[in-house]
């Protein structure tokens, strides 16, 4: 190994300096709003820099018994539960079937669904709100399961995108052993070509629950009902905009965040090996 020089080190030094202030200036308010979360509203206001003189653990019992539209906590966490399960399979299911058959079998344009797949994803989706909040209404999808998971089944967007990379990757020669043995297609996509995707069918679920765990908008416009953690976040906000309990809300945010925080520091190898290789050899 290459010994360092004493310029190189101390440039090391101070890239690494950069970085971990960088990387404090990124949990430091996560901190803030844990211990702030155990103090009274009086003391909050009094000194919001300071530790809880007393640790107020009262806090977190009561936000379970915070509601927005008639749903508390818990019902917020099963309906961001079942919402991101649901429309994270829906659109993994959807999405490894288009980007198999796109980059598995090219056929005369079929770059030009890959292309359009790009393009969409830079149009803003505030353009066709109206349009589509109308047909949701018109339709009787307002305030309903269906109409939220609906989206899911477009087979598009950034999950097709990585997709087709680790599809495009793969080797077509096991296929071809399997069609000699009288497999047809079907059985090549599920029994042979989706298994050796799971890596990166894992990671696409990860960043896709994410997403979906986090998303306000969709459920805000669509099925403002269906109150999700994120949704019942703002809603709460609203609700005590007049005399905010500051440490019960930073409460519920922690606990809000918890779910993602976990399921990102358990799986972040896994998301940053099979994303950066689906992309980099698509």
């Amino acid at each position: 190994m290459k010994k360092l020089s004493i310029n190189e080190k101390v440039i090391m030094g101070l890239v690494f300096a950069l970085f971990l202030i960088y990387a404090l200036t990124l949990i430091f308010p996560f901190i803030w709003c844990f211990y702030n979360s155990f103090k009274t509203n009086r003391e909050f206001f009094k000194d919001v820099w300071s530790f809880p003189t007393t640790w107020k653990f009262s806090n977190w019992v009561d936000a379970f018994k915070l509601s927005v539209n008639g749903v508390k906590i818990p019902g917020m966490f099963l309906n961001s539960l079942f919402i991101t399960s649901a429309s994270t399979i829906i659109s993994i299911f959807m999405s490894s079937m288009t980007a198999y058959i796109i980059a598995k079998y090219p056929f005369k344009g079929s770059n030009i669904f890959y292309v359009t797949a790009l393009l969409l994803m830079m149009i803003p989706s505030v353009g066709s709100m109206a349009a589509v909040y109308k047909m949701y209404t018109d339709s009787g999808l307002y305030n309903t399961y269906l109409g939220l998971l609906i989206g899911a089944f477009g087979g598009f967007g950034s999950s097709f995108i990585l997709l087709y990379g680790f599809f495009k990757n793969l080797s077509w020669s096991y296929a071809e052993a399997a069609f000699v043995d009288g497999a047809n297609h079907y059985d090549v996509f599920f029994r042979i070509m989706l298994p050796m995707a799971i890596p990166g069918l894992a990671a696409v679920a990860i960043l896709s629950a994410i997403g979906v765990w986090n998303d306000y908008f969709t459920v805000y416009m669509y099925a403002p009902n269906k109150v999700t953690i994120a949704v019942g976040l703002q809603g709460l906000v609203n609700k005590m905009q007049f005399g905010a309990n500051y440490p019960l809300l930073f409460a519920v945010l922690i606990m809000s965040i918890t779910p993602v925080i976990l399921v990102f520091a358990v799986f972040q190898k896994k998301i940053m090996a099979n994303t950066t290789l689906g992309g980099l050899k698509g």
